[in-house]
């Protein structure tokens, strides 16, 4: 046994394929070099809250764009791993307002296996790490099934696996980007399966979708699904007619057996989406929302406007990510190239379809919308992504097409001016140039401008005096320096170390029991449901429709978005809190946290002078009048035994039981063991009827139509059970017969560009094509 999995590391380690994933993971852990091995704090608390002291080594700063990543990626993804670890599926966050939804909620991808990362210190660098490595190695498997070569295949992994998006949105956004390459991997493989006459080929597509849904940004997963679809049409074409429907049914059978995997969490999500307050998306408002043509140079010379480094207002409206000069070179040129013509035509109309949607060119938008459920979506924020896509595969047969065809090279000259002048046009459009930056900062942004132009000055003086292999060489070595400084840069702006101001975190664990807090500025939402605090504030999207709209009305009338329950410690906001404070305590709020400074005399006069704790960042006071978790009409009840879910009580005659969480469908009694029905006199809590006597009271809370949903989902692990055994035998059955043929690690593959077969054979040809694909190492179903 021994001597067998002896044999098995080193074939791996003499395979292409493993030298090529291990390459891709290096790459990645130099652009996270800041992180992984100089130990700088990933923990966005210390930029999404005012918690913290920090240490900074150069100066700190924003690492990423979307704060989210801190108001809901790392606390709802730790309280989720937790209700996963101690044996809960995570239906429900007692922690967030008055409670709501946590897998439904979406963004938390309660429900994505990858979640359990989060109970880990280092759990949001460990999950993005994750992202970035699927993300990466789907690309080349992908790549390589399009028959081009380890070197080049390698570099579209690294350019994907840390891509402009990954590089500046650090929440939920970028969770379903990682599965779209192994979703199109997926659609190549059912083609190649229909191609040979082979059943089965559809589970990794399944398995992709199903992995796009539950990472937790539905957005994002929509969009990425149509670039799929699109791609799916496309390569049918390439094969025989006869084979055609077969590989659309399988196609379809595949996307439809992922749909029925995700069945709980969508029927989780549309059922809070009935009951919640949807901001943007119910009014349709970013239906025709646009990104200023004036920011587009910004694709290829990223840090124009000082992304990041000049704070929020330098971040672009509506472009999240980037391709870099570089990449965009290769990518015209593999708009013109002949093999995989259909392809590269789609890639390109792509492209050009997102840029006049942005823009809204000719009132395009209009068209677009007309796709169902597209009005709802913020197409010009979240479209990036596949652009990003589109150009990187267009690149990558760009590269191979000059390492093949040394005629491509007066093109790639060409496209080397033009992206140039785009660079240069830049500017001069972005207003003002490199962002409102001082000091270290200027510096650091204008080397960053500049670094495209010594790209494409590198590629010109290649292009022109360097041959061969060496040329290969060069361009994949620029692609990846421009891509790895860009997401590298900006992750030294984290503090070195951190200290979080735990004082009055501590006493609130010990004491708030099933009491609630409000916080003035020290902790946003949702930190609370990081260190199982249960905290007033909350920021959510979909947020309950009925807490939302008692924030407008009772808790902050000033706040212009109650989706964003953000208070700061401003005199307005305190005197606004302190007229409304009997509301506050209604919900059952017990202390107010704020920051170390005198209170205005209002509040002052409500929680008096005495705080309950205090340390280097936050002072903690109690509310006087908390109304309690559990309360019953008939004053004499004597309560005892309450926790969140369960409470026992002694009462002389009947009565009603009334308890301060948010009422919502789905949630269900028992009292004694029988089922009573839940009532809410105001549409935020809960009430039920007890009898006289003593009893015990249970609560429990699962989605409606959870039951049918689990169903689906059996039987769609069931249909990807059946192929289990006949693939498992085909399988073993052609790797015996291929270990006999020739050497995985020293098959006749060149190492740059492609494999040279005329496209007519490939089309024409169904065993040249059967064999061009076989001779991609070790590029099969199950590896």
């Amino acid at each position: 046994m021994a001597t067998r999995v002896t044999n098995w590391l080193a074939a791996r380690r003499a395979s292409v394929n493993f030298r090529s994933v291990a390459l891709i993971i290096l790459a990645i852990v130099v652009a996270n070099c800041a992180y992984v091995v100089f130990g700088y704090e990933s923990n966005p608390i210390w930029w999404t809250s005012s918690i913290t002291a920090r240490v900074c080594a150069w100066s700190c700063g924003m690492p990423t764009v979307d704060p989210n990543v801190g108001f809901i990626t790392q606390p709802l993804g730790h309280l989720a791993a937790l209700d996963l670890l101690h044996g809960h599926l995570p239906w429900w966050n007692y922690f967030e307002g008055m409670g709501q939804p946590l897998a439904g909620e979406m963004q938390s991808a309660a429900l994505m296996p990858l979640v359990m990362l989060f109970i880990f210190p280092a759990g949001l660098l460990l999950f993005h790490l994750s992202l970035e490595i699927i993300a990466g190695v789907s690309t080349y498997y992908l790549v390589r099934r399009l028959g081009v070569g380890p070197t080049i295949a390698t570099m579209a992994g690294v350019l994907f696996s840390i891509n402009g998006t990954f590089a500046w949105i650090g929440n939920a956004a970028i969770n379903p980007l990682a599965f779209l390459p192994a979703l199109i991997l997926g659609v190549e493989i059912v083609l190649e399966h229909s191609r040979e006459k082979r059943r089965a080929g559809w589970v990794i597509m399944a398995v992709a979708v199903a992995l796009s849904i539950y990472a937790g940004f539905p957005e994002l997963a929509f969009l990425d699904g149509l670039l799929a679809a699109g791609w799916a049409i496309t390569r049918l074409f390439s094969l025989e007619r006869p084979r055609r429907i077969p590989a659309l049914g399988r196609i379809i059978l595949g996307g439809s057996v992922g749909l029925a995997l995700t069945m709980p969490l969508l029927v989780a999500f549309f059922d809070f989406t009935k009951v919640a307050n949807l901001g943007p998306h119910a009014d349709q408002s970013l239906s025709l929302a646009t990104t200023p043509l004036s920011s587009l140079p910004i694709l290829v010379n990223p840090y124009l406007g000082g992304t990041l480094f000049g704070g929020p207002t330098a971040t672009p409206n509506n472009l999240l990510g980037y391709v870099t000069a570089s990449v965009a070179v290769f990518a015209v040129v593999g708009v013109v190239g002949r093999r995989l013509r259909p392809l590269r035509w789609f890639l390109t109309g792509w492209i050009a379809v997102v840029i006049a949607g942005v823009l809204n060119f000719l009132e395009i938008r209009h068209v677009l919308n007309l796709i169902p459920n597209m009005n709802a979506v913020a197409f010009a924020r979240y479209i990036w992504p596949t652009l990003e896509f589109a150009v990187i595969i267009l690149a990558v047969l760009g590269l191979s097409d000059i390492v093949e065809y040394a005629a491509r090279r007066r093109l790639a000259l060409w496209a080397t001016v033009g992206v140039g002048l785009i660079s240069a046009v830049g500017i001069f459009s972005v207003v003002p140039l490199g962002g409102h930056v001082r000091g270290s900062y200027a510096v650091a942004v204008a080397i960053l401008i500049t670094l495209p132009f010594l790209s494409l000055f590198a590629l010109g003086y290649s292009l022109r005096f360097v041959n061969g292999r060496a040329f290969a060489m060069v361009a994949v070595a620029v692609m990846a320096l421009e891509s790895v400084t860009y997401y590298a840069v900006p992750t030294f702006r984290s503090p070195v170390s951190i200290t979080l101001a735990n004082t009055s975190l501590n006493y609130l664990q010990q004491h708030e029991g099933l009491g609630r807090f409000i916080s003035l500025g020290p902790l946003d939402p949702n930190w609370g449901s990081q260190y199982g605090l249960n905290e007033i504030n909350a920021i959510d999207l979909p947020l309950p429709l009925n807490f939302s709209t008692y924030i407008h009305n009772n808790l902050a009338p000033s706040l212009t978005n109650p989706r964003t329950f953000v208070l700061p410690f401003t005199p307005a906001m305190e005197n606004e809190v302190a007229a409304h404070i009997t509301d506050y305590e209604a919900l059952g709020v017990a202390y107010l946290l704020v920051k170390n400074k005198p209170l205005t005399p209002a509040l002052s006069a409500i929680v008096g002078n005495n705080p309950v704790a205090k340390d280097f960042e936050s002072t903690l006071y109690a509310l006087p009048h908390t109304l309690n978790f559990y309360t019953t009409a008939l004053g004499t009840c004597v309560i005892s035994g309450a926790l969140v879910d369960k409470v026992t009580l002694n009462c002389p005659g009947s009565t009603t039981l009334t308890r301060l969480e948010l009422s919502m469908p789905g949630w269900s009694a028992l009292v004694n063991g029988h089922t009573v029905p839940i009532s809410s006199n105001d549409g935020l809590t809960q009430t039920v009827l007890v009898p006289a006597g003593t009893s015990t009271v249970t609560y429990a809370y699962l989605p409606p139509h959870e039951e049918p949903a689990m169903l689906v989902l059996l039987l769609a692990l069931a249909a990807i059970a059946s192929t289990w055994r006949p693939w498992r035998w085909r399988w073993r059955h052609q790797r015996s017969v291929t270990d006999t043929s020739y050497d995985h690690g020293s098959a006749n593959v060149e190492p740059l560009g492609v494999v040279h077969f005329k496209e007519s054979d490939l089309e024409g040809n169904s065993q040249i094509l059967a064999t061009f694909e076989s001779r991609l190492h070790d590029v099969g179903d199950g590896e």
